[in-house]
């Protein structure tokens, strides 16, 4: 009897963390509508507590262009832990809080200024670019020989909470739907013990 319950439990817990692929084929597009959605609503709740932060970049195209790409980034890693990796649920969710804490680097980076703030923007520059047209000139600062007045200055912490807040709801999002509403639902137990599931 000793055996027989760590096997049941074992295939409680396999049944649970399974993914069920047809579940994904509608979850995975949700999942990246209401990241874009949560981004567009975190926007304007913050220019609405704090006008000045309608002026900021980061919250235009690029705010945007970073979600999608965050999304996409995170859809792709969890089929791909659904396919090889055993109990994939548990480790996308431990795989996607260390994605969030690393995006969080670039955002301290901006609040230090300095050399920090010029890596991080050379960095993420190329991300929140890609699918635009550069313009051919030089940008701004280059004629006189480097960047102007101020320009690796650090960046106000309002602004750098603004955007911890943003890649934080981005990542809660993904994983949440997509390691719920993407899962298998556990179904019956079969004679060896294990769990059938559901799709």
């Amino acid at each position: 009897m000793n055996a027989i319950a760590p096997a049941r439990t074992i295939g409680r817990r396999e049944g649970r963390d399974r993914v069920s692929l047809p579940r994904l084929v509608w979850v995975a597009p949700l999942t990246l509508l209401v990241a874009i959605g949560v981004c567009l609503a975190i926007r304007s709740v913050a220019q609405l507590l704090d006008p000045g932060l309608s002026r900021m970049p980061q919250l235009q195209a690029p705010m945007l262009t970073l979600a999608v790409e965050g999304a996409l980034a995170a859809i792709v890693v969890f089929i791909v832990f659904a396919l090889f990796v055993p109990r994939p649920v548990f480790w996308y969710r431990i795989v996607g809080a260390v994605a969030l804490v690393v995006s969080w680097v670039p955002d301290v980076a901006l609040a230090l200024g300095g050399t920090p703030m010029r890596t991080a923007m050379q960095f993420v520059g190329p991300l929140t670019s890609i699918g635009e047209s550069r313009p051919s000139g030089p940008p701004p600062g280059a004629q006189g020989g480097g960047p102007p007045p101020g320009f690796f200055s650090s960046m106000p912490i309002e602004q750098v909470i603004v955007l911890m807040v943003l890649h934080a709801a981005v990542a809660l999002v993904c994983i949440g739907l997509l390691t719920t509403l993407a899962r298998a639902k556990p179904f019956g137990m079969d004679s060896s013990g294990r769990t059938s599931t559901a799709q």
